[in-house]
């Protein structure tokens, strides 16, 4: 996929599905942040076939302010592929992928970017604290699912990133069209693939803290998505036995 869209100094990307309740304070929160932000940026919403009022409510937004525009998949295909075809249709020098709920806040933006504009890192991945994290999950199902889905993504791809599932990753245009560009998996486990493509490629990765503000609102279910879940990280396994990723 080529962007047909003007460059950008930033591209801020919100993977949305039926996001209709929580996605105007979202988009409040971050045309907040880019009102002081020193250069040129988008906020690029890409809704996942959502069934719901997502996509109007961005294109509204758009109408007033042009920072902001949809990016639409024809269907539902799933967080990954959200992010993914979001991430190629960006226009950023430098692009992030964010939460819709925006648990982690715009102000963990600028230390991110300093760190890619540096040249410190090629990709900055956010890493929570975990026990923390942990403390404000109300759901012991989740907790166990989380443990779960560590230990195979450590055992079988990727034993050296802290924390690969905060929903906050920034990346400079080369390396974020290069990683999106090989990356296969569509739905949960995607964050874990384009860490490990990142580090298999030779990227510079740096894990930067970040804070998060719980929300009790999870669309995670552990007997629909755990299996799945371990499922996709086998399959990065086996795509780079096979030499897929090559």
């Amino acid at each position: 996929m080529i962007c047909d869209h003007p460059r950008v100094d930033l591209s801020i990307v919100v993977p949305a599905w039926n996001e209709e309740k929580r996605l105007q304070a979202t988009l409040a929160g971050w045309t907040s942040w880019m009102d002081a932000f020193d250069g040129s940026v988008e906020l690029v919403v890409s809704d996942d076939g959502s069934t719901d009022g997502t996509a109007s409510l961005v294109e509204e937004a758009a109408g007033r302010d042009a920072r902001i525009r949809l990016h639409r998949l024809p269907r539902n295909r799933g967080k990954g592929a959200a992010v993914r075809s979001g991430m190629l249709a960006a226009a950023g020098g430098y692009r992030f992928y964010v939460d819709a709920d925006m648990n982690i806040a715009p102000s963990h933006m600028d230390p991110a970017l300093a760190l890619l504009r540096g040249g410190v890192a090629d990709v900055v991945a956010g890493r929570r604290n975990l026990t923390a994290y942990a403390g404000t999950e109300r759901s012991p199902a989740r907790l166990a699912a989380g443990a779960v889905v560590q230990v195979a993504r450590r055992l079988l791809v990727l034993p050296v990133i802290t924390d690969t599932q905060a929903g906050f990753k920034g990346f400079t245009a080369e390396w974020a069209t290069r990683i999106f560009g090989a990356a296969t998996i569509d739905a949960f486990a995607f964050d874990i693939e384009v860490l490990y493509l990142a580090r298999r490629m030779g990227a510079r990765i740096t894990e930067m803290p970040v804070s998060v503000e719980f929300r009790d609102d999870s669309t995670f279910n552990v007997g629909r998505h755990l299996p799945p879940f371990i499922e996709d990280i086998w399959r990065i396994r086996m795509n780079a036995w096979r030499g897929r990723y090559s």
